[in-house]
């Protein structure tokens, strides 16, 4: 009897435990509309709970396509990912012996990224646990159909929907025949679940853009609409909402000051032009927690002519925590248009890149790297600081830097660089050819690059040196210190 009632003690003491643990965390999911979850290589789940999942487009690469969730919660979760094919493959197919074949078969591909984030890849499934929102991507074959999960933070005073300055997107899919057209203390809510098919024209004061559900371009060719354009807007928020399908420019500031982007993801990748963020002739901009993919760059900062009369300069330039992959051009381009007074104050910190473009010599027109400084029309680029890069290496090469002045087919003269500074640079996963060089060149007395400075660069759990045999410092340049002690 005593063993019977120390059986059913326990047995109350684990349901209690378990209760416990259920009462600690609290998740929200969105199911999405019929048409628009798919059936991908994934089966998601957090805490028990199913997820949707989504796709976005990304024909450069097998599938032609990419998948996404997302979720709220606060607490302790765990999310559940299974693979239709495992995460497991063949290390070759000329493997005869059936004992060595089935062992070959058990090689793990899986992985998660960032590698802060905790997880566990098997064969057949990945577990993730958090804590904390988060951003992930489960790779099983590297670009090809990845999946990318958001863990959101659980929404604060959701707007109303019968406030005359909200326009409210309720779940489900709505079509937009033009941009939607935000002025002057205006509310754009798109709530979970809910799928917008069009654009977004902002321009005026206080407008805030948030919510947890997705604006699209799905359904749209090419150059047929603007997509997240933002004009002239002052005390701007943008939080929560993914960005999808551009077809041209992702997301763009325009002679805005005063701009709070948080927790934003863009799925783009599509086709090229789909720069995901291009900062134009704007001015204290803070951008956090943010997933950005796309074709083109990620972080474009521009001076546009568009800006005429006066060129506005961009200045006090924020990023932190994001994680930001390019198909086919460049993370950072800071300038090639720079029809602005000056840029300066740009700051960056905690940037993961999982991947990056194919390597271009750093002399062609259309180069690529991580950090691409391309003064022109007389502008100085001033005072700019990555401090925390973290690069992926795919095992093919890209320069971790560029700093050259050019005349491009949107300018007459070259323009200058002074001030800039990368520390705490981390390259790890497969080394192959990669060498992350920097490639430093001013063109005259008077369009130099000055005061360059890298610091605390390990490769592959090397720390580099001013040694290191991949460095290129031309002309014209002054206080170049690259790879300090």
């Amino acid at each position: 009897m005593k063993k019977i009632i120390s059986i059913i003690l326990i047995g109350l003491a684990m349901c209690v435990s378990l209760w416990a643990e259920a009462e600690k965390a609290k998740v929200i999911t969105y199911p999405a509309p019929q048409s628009e979850k798919v059936n991908s290589l994934y089966t998601v789940s957090v805490n028990g709970q199913k997820l949707d999942v989504y796709k976005a487009l990304s024909p450069e690469y097998l599938g032609a396509e990419y998948y996404f969730c997302y979720f709220d919660f606060e607490g302790d979760v765990e999310v559940k990912v299974k693979s239709r094919n495992g995460f497991h493959k063949l290390v070759s197919y000329t493997v005869t012996d059936k004992n060595k074949r089935a062992q070959a078969g058990k090689t793990l591909v899986g992985e998660v990224y960032p590698r802060h984030i905790k997880s566990k890849v098997g064969l057949k499934e990945v577990l993730i646990n958090a804590d904390k929102p988060f951003q992930a991507i489960v790779i099983r074959d590297e670009r090809s159909m990845p999946l990318v999960i958001f863990g959101n933070p659980i929404e604060k005073d959701i707007p109303k929907k019968d406030d005359s300055n909200v326009i409210y997107f309720d779940k489900g899919v709505h079509y937009l025949d033009k941009p939607l057209r935000v002025s002057d203390n205006k509310t754009v809510y798109i709530a979970g679940g809910a799928v917008v098919k069009g654009g977004i024209f902002a321009k005026g004061k206080n407008i805030t853009v948030r919510g947890r559900g997705i604006l699209s371009a799905d359904n749209f060719s090419r150059g047929r609409i603007r997509f997240a354009m933002f004009d002239k807007c002052e005390n701007l928020k943008v939080e929560g909402v993914i960005f999808k399908d551009p077809v041209s420019w992702t997301f763009t500031l325009f002679q805005c000051n005063k701009v709070d982007i948080d927790n934003i993801k863009i799925c783009a990748s599509r086709m090229i032009n789909d720069d995901a963020i291009d900062i134009c002739n704007s001015s204290n901009v803070t951008i956090k927690n943010t997933f950005a993919r796309a074709q083109d760059d990620i972080i474009a900062i521009k001076g546009m002519k568009w800006a005429k009369p006066i060129f506005k300069p961009v200045e006090n330039i924020y990023i932190e925590n994001c994680i930001f992959w390019t198909d086919r051009a460049n993370v950072f381009r800071i300038g090639y248009e720079c029809d602005a007074e000056y840029f300066k104050n740009i700051k960056c910190k905690n940037i993961y890149v999982p991947y990056y473009a194919a390597y271009r010599k750093p002399t062609e027109y259309w180069s690529h790297a991580i950090v691409w400084l391309q003064p022109t029309n007389d502008m100085t680029i001033e005072n700019v600081e990555i401090d925390g890069l973290h690069i992926r290496s795919n095992g093919g090469d890209m320069p971790l830097l560029i700093a050259q002045p050019r005349i491009v087919h949107c300018s007459k003269t070259y323009g200058n660089a002074k001030g800039c500074t990368i520390k705490n640079v981390v390259v790890d996963g497969k080394k192959g050819k990669f060498r992350g060089e920097v490639f430093i060149d001013g063109r005259d007395d008077v369009h130099s690059i000055k005061d360059i400075t890298i610091e605390n660069a390990v490769y592959f759990g090397k720390k580099l040196t001013p040694s290191y045999k991949h460095i290129f410092v031309g002309k014209h340049t002054e206080n170049i210190n690259l790879f300090l002690k």
